[in-house]
């Protein structure tokens, strides 16, 4: 027998299948679709569902309450309580007979009066107190809160106003990442035909092999830069997701383009008097300082007295016999003559009126100044928009003529290579300087205390031959192909 053929032999088709196995990508979940939105949508969208904003709401509504608390606090009060005991102590006894109008001739005796039987006794009874605010001791109070309840009022408006403004960023930004990412699509697209073409040429021995390189490198380049921007633009739907205070998982695609920037409306004066007129700060800033004015006029009226209107009756039964209703009236006057904190907490108080009265000076300036930087902000953006303005459409034309002259032989790959770089800047500095145009002037109306939702507004005009974008979260391969 021949020794070779007792060898065991090895399959290799356990060992290619864990090959295989080890090669095959991995499989992850689907990405979530994304849901179109506007950015009318998204703003009112924000209002109801934002975490920040209902906290602040909720907020204000506390505020309120306790401020409608305050302003009831000069009604009458209603106190019911009822209680049974049983005990032999001689007072408590010799009290509950007497309220319960069971004494008797015989519970004078000594005896009885140093060692009286145990009694049970049942007493309830009905007491009603009404403040009188003579001093305007309540009244005071009940304003400062009602200061403070307009304060927290005016702090939601306020909220909602920085609100509006980050969920106009969060949308400006997506819709300029989902553009940058289609420009950059096309680009690569571009990419990809030259170097086949370039690769033709070589094999025809038309092109040098470093021509071939060079075209490869800028497409390795554009691939590098898609990926990019597709990171870019999921961070930005998470952003505006996240704004919108969206639940987890949840996707938004922004479908408006930034719009092309109209002349800007009105003076520097007049948009610093709309702000003075409508942002809510100030109303803030008045209300606390009301607020704190009410407070320093009641910590001076702390020193007077508390008068109280007051009447009860009163049913006392003893031994479950029939037992005797009592009931009485009066006023009471509760006045602290001496406190050592007295005079400290009106000095605090005046303290945070002054404190309030600079703040509210101080919020005046700062809306002054918010304007006045949003104003030029959105100028110098209307500047730097019209600049840019056309050199989209300027550039995709030079790339057209280059690349038929570098067909036709009269220029050279370095020179699309350029202009084809060229182009891509341009048109993606054209849609930044859009954005950022349509940012300041969400910063504007912010500043301007404008609290209405922007309607929708016209996108840009398409690039020639583009069709719809390319949806907002796409999955890629390790070539950056869309699948």
């Amino acid at each position: 027998m021949d020794p070779r053929r007792q060898r065991p032999t090895l399959s290799l088709r356990p060992l290619l299948a864990l090959v295989a196995l080890l090669a095959a990508p991995p499989v992850f979940g689907e990405e979530p679709a994304a849901v179109s939105i506007s950015l009318a949508e998204a703003l009112a969208l924000a209002t109801t569902q934002n975490p920040d904003l209902a906290a602040a709401r909720a907020q204000a509504e506390a505020a309120g309450e306790g401020a409608e608390a305050a302003r009831l606090g000069s009604l009458p009060r209603v106190d019911l309580s009822t209680g049974w005991s049983y005990s032999n102590i001689p007072s408590a006894v010799f009290a509950h007979k007497l309220d319960a109008g069971e004494f008797t001739a015989g519970d004078f005796a000594i005896s009885r009066l140093n060692d009286p039987s145990g009694l049970g006794h049942l007493g309830s009874a009905v007491a009603v107190e009404a403040p009188i605010d003579a001093f305007g001791k309540i009244r005071t109070a009940a304003q400062s809160a009602a200061a403070r309840a307009r304060s927290a009022t005016a702090q939601v408006e306020e909220g909602r106003l920085d609100l509006q403004l980050q969920v106009a960023l969060a949308y400006r930004r997506a819709a300029l990442a989902r553009r940058a990412v289609g420009v950059t699509e096309s680009a690569l697209e571009g990419a990809r035909a030259r170097e086949a073409d370039v690769e033709a040429r070589v094999n025809g021995g038309a092109a040098l092999p470093s021509d071939l390189l060079r075209a490869r490198a800028r497409r390795r380049e554009r691939e590098a830069d898609l990926a990019e921007r597709r990171g870019e633009a999921q961070a930005a739907a998470a952003a505006l997701a996240r704004a919108l205070g969206a639940p987890a998982g949840t996707v938004y695609a922004a479908t408006e383009d930034a719009p092309i920037p109209e002349p800007l409306e009105g003076d520097l004066a007049a948009w610093t008097a709309r702000a003075l007129a409508a942002r809510p700060a100030l109303a803030v800033a008045a209300a606390e300082t009301e607020a704190a004015r009410q407070a320093s006029a009641g910590e001076a009226k702390a020193r007077l007295p508390d008068l109280a209107l007051w009447g009860q009756i009163q049913d006392n039964v003893a031994d479950l016999n029939l037992g005797k209703i009592t009931g009485g009236v009066g006023i009471t006057l509760r006045w602290r003559a001496f406190d050592p904190t007295r005079e400290r907490k009106q000095a605090a108080a005046e303290a945070t009126l002054r404190a309030t009265t600079a703040q509210a000076q101080a919020a005046a300036g700062q809306v002054r100044l918010e304007v006045e930087t949003a104003w030029h902000r959105a100028r110098a953006a209307r500047e730097r928009f019209a600049a840019a303005a056309g050199g989209a459409d300027e550039g995709r034309e030079a790339l057209r003529v280059v690349r038929e002259r570098r067909q036709a032989g009269m220029a050279t790959l370095t020179d699309e290579l350029e202009t084809e770089a060229a182009s891509l800047a341009a048109e993606l500095q054209e849609l930044r300087a859009a954005t950022e145009a349509a940012l300041a002037d969400a910063a504007l109306a912010r500043a301007a205390g404008d609290l209405t939702p922007w309607p929708p507004l016209p996108p840009l005009s398409p690039r020639p031959g583009e069709g719809e974008p390319p949806a907002l979260m796409q999955a890629s391969n390790s070539s950056g192909e869309t699948p």
